[in-house]
């Protein structure tokens, strides 16, 4: 049986999953000119947020569940929560120097 830890970071990988899915799917529509770029800011700010708070939580109750006993979930829930993590940390950093190009 999995610990609640290893079943909460589970958790949180698919949130974090689902909101970055979303995320990559705001940035087509707003590449394609479906959406407008107002909207896209506001809504992709608000999803990189959330992937962000997501993945710390999900990454914390995971390496608190490191103790559990092996399982899909658990193993599922560390390597999920690490990439996107480290995805997102790199999204960041390429976006501040897009910005910092700028200007």
């Amino acid at each position: 049986m999995t610990s609640s830890h290893s079943k909460k970071g589970f958790q949180f990988a698919i949130i974090t999953i689902v909101t970055f899915l979303l995320f990559l799917l705001l940035q087509l529509l707003a590449a394609n000119e479906k959406i407008s770029l107002d909207f896209y800011r506001y809504v992709s700010g608000f999803l990189m947020i959330l992937v962000f708070v997501s993945s710390i939580i999900g990454f914390v109750f995971s390496m608190k569940g490191l103790k559990d006993p092996n399982s899909v979930k658990k193993i599922f829930g560390i390597i999920a929560n690490s990439i996107l993590f480290l995805l997102f940390v790199v999204t960041v950093i390429m976006r501040y120097i897009d910005f910092k190009s700028a200007i």
